[in-house]
């Protein structure tokens, strides 16, 4: 797994050298994960001591095969080799699976995969709270076919801070990308410091609810909207609700959502979280293309056999790579078939349809009836979705509001849109955002909210949407 040749990457080897002196110390209990031939994983060796215990974990059997003699011939005993494939696998693996339940330091020192697997690390984390050091080459990551602002924003989601010792590093994922490209090694050893702080004494004995809350509020407060750090902090906000069991199950359940969720941020906080908890399968169609986000895709359940994707123009990535097919078409006349898919979802897309959509590439006029345009579209996806399939919408919701690029439909336009649609049984759930966050309202409630189209997020906290209507549609 290590490339030790080059100047570079013996500057690199020095500097993960220097940390592992300054943190490890006799006794300690440390995981290499991808230890290669041992560069590491012996030197660690000497530094926990005969009463420490290092576990070298290593896929490729020739290195195991090295690894093993090297550690023999040193005498090695604290040297506990692990052969596992587990964490190079596609998809989320619990880290419990290799690891032991007392850990103090963890090294990540890998390809793109172990660095993924981390998202299936919370309890060990929670319940060890280990030291935890990444060594972090961007270019590396992306010729494994890794996105590294992506990993990075993982870490967030983790409530993993990424520092330096000595440096500065920019908050933005982005911008520390660009800032370890431009320097010599392209790589750098980062510590991941915890940025969620325990909780006051006095939130301690809440009920759960209230505590889980309290404690996303805390982690992912929110920066002004349209910067850099809103958006790093928006996307490890969605990548942890969505890697998150009991925020799953609060969705999926239905029941009233702890105060505190997504304070400051737009309705895409309550949209993702909620679509996900609808348990999407088979082949899924995105009209609109909202789940075109790594931080998204990858979060994409297991039971999703096919996605495609259709939107009016091309957005400015697309991730091919992860098998994902894209279409350009207007909503209105889809090139489909009938009944192809099990699923379609359409997020926050269907306020836009015949309105003025030059923002998004397309230079047809403003219909005349927006409204039955909108219709139209919603009788094209269940059209194309099969009987007894489903289709997944959400609109902003509240006081009539015509905008010029968008809608915000009421009770009556959400009625007239199924009616129009010719659509049958469904099921809804609004959202409203409140100073204390996005909570789960009655319909009735939100008959007065307004939308926000500044670009500064309002006095009481919203971005966008006040509230937003969301509905699942059964096809006949």
């Amino acid at each position: 797994m290590r490339d030790t040749e080059g100047v570079a990457e013996t500057e690199l080897a020095g500097e993960l050298g220097a940390s592992l002196k300054t943190l490890v110390r006799p006794g300690m209990t440390v995981a290499d994960i991808g230890a290669g031939v041992g560069d590491v994983a012996l030197p660690l060796a000497e530094l926990v001591g005969p009463s420490g215990r290092v576990l070298a974990v290593e896929p490729d059997q020739d290195h195991v095969a090295v690894l093993r003699e090297r550690a023999a011939r040193a005498g090695s005993g604290a040297v506990e080799v692990v052969v596992t494939s587990a964490l190079w696998e596609r998809g989320p693996h619990n880290l419990d699976r290799v690891l032991p339940k007392r850990l103090d330091l963890l090294l990540i020192d890998a390809d793109a995969a172990p660095h993924v697997s981390l998202h299936g690390a919370r309890q060990l984390l929670d319940r060890c709270r280990p030291i935890v050091l990444v060594v972090f080459r961007p270019q590396r990551l992306r010729e494994t076919g890794a996105d590294p602002v992506s990993v990075l924003d993982g870490y967030r989601a983790l409530g993993l801070q990424p520092v330096r010792a000595g440096d500065e590093l920019p908050a933005d994922p982005g911008e520390l990308v660009v800032s370890v490209d431009a320097g010599e090694p392209r790589g750098a050893v980062l510590r991941l410091e915890r940025v969620d702080a325990p909780p006051p004494i006095s939130e301690r004995l809440l009920p759960a609810p209230r505590r889980l809350g309290r404690a996303w509020e805390r982690r992912f407060p929110a920066p002004p909207p349209r910067t850099l750090a809103y958006d790093a902090t928006h996307r490890a906000l969605i990548a942890s609700l969505l890697d998150s069991e009991p925020w799953r199950a609060a969705f999926a359940r239905g029941r009233r959502l702890p105060s505190g969720l997504g304070v400051g941020f737009d309705e895409r906080v309550v949209e993702y979280p909620w679509l996900f908890s609808r348990g999407l399968s088979g082949r899924v169609l995105d009209a609109g293309s909202v789940l075109n986000h790594r931080h998204v895709l990858e979060r994409l359940p297991p039971t999703v056999e096919d996605l495609s994707i259709v939107t009016l123009a091309p957005e400015p990535t697309a991730f091919t790579e992860l098998g994902i097919s894209y279409l350009y078409a207007d909503l209105r006349d889809l090139p489909l078939r009938d009944g192809w898919f099990d699923e379609v979802v359409c997020l926050s897309t269907l306020e836009h349809v015949g309105m003025d959509n030059s923002t998004y590439g397309s230079d047809a006029p403003r219909a005349a009836d927006p409204a039955a345009e909108a219709a139209r579209a919603l009788r094209e996806l269940l059209r194309v979705v099969r009987p007894g399939g489903r289709v997944h919408l959400s609109v902003p919701f509240g006081r009539r509001e015509d905008h010029g690029w968008l809608r915000q439909l009421d009770r009556g336009d959400v009625e007239e849109l199924l009616r129009g649609a010719g659509a049958g049984r469904h099921e809804e759930a609004v959202f409203g955002h409140t100073e204390r966050g996005w909570r789960r309202i009655e319909s009735g409630d939100a008959a007065e909210a307004a939308y926000n189209p500044a670009p500064d997020r309002d006095e009481d906290g919203a971005v966008a949407a006040r509230a937003v209507w969301c509905a699942t549609v059964h096809a006949g």
